[in-house]
């Protein structure tokens, strides 16, 4: 199996969230910098698709299932290094009382993210969970 495909996704009305062992968020995040067209890949749950655009980032759900991000590179780099970002955290982490994550949501006056985009939570397991 893909190490991206062990990313898993998690949608409720309260909670959004992308979740993963640390080599399977740098994988995921590999895969979403190098493709400038449309794309989609499927992960455990769901699918993780990304469009290049004009504008900031905009976090959306599809269908249920398929969380969606669009906005310019400048924009959609924010979640690349934050699945990168959580990954090195929970690799390098020597207290292990709070599980690794990062919150990518809108605040008021926000430049680089849509008023439109729904909360999302990134979050690394354990390297040997």
């Amino acid at each position: 199996m893909d190490d991206h495909r062990r990313c898993r996704l998690s949608a409720s009305d309260a909670e959004l969230e992308l979740a993963g062992p640390p080599a399977a968020l740098r994988a995921l995040s590999r895969l979403l910098r190098h493709h400038v067209e449309p794309f989609e890949v499927a992960v455990t749950d769901g699918a993780v698709g990304q469009e290049v655009t004009a504008g900031p980032l905009l976090v959306s759900l599809l269908g249920g299932t398929t969380l969606h991000f669009s906005g310019g590179h400048e924009y959609l780099d924010i979640i690349w290094d934050a699945l990168d970002g959580v990954a090195e955290q929970a690799e390098t982490a020597d207290d292990r009382a709070v599980r690794r994550h990062q919150h990518i949501e809108y605040s008021p006056g926000d430049e680089y993210r849509s008023p439109d985009s729904v909360s999302l939570i990134i979050a690394a397991d354990w390297p040997d969970a």
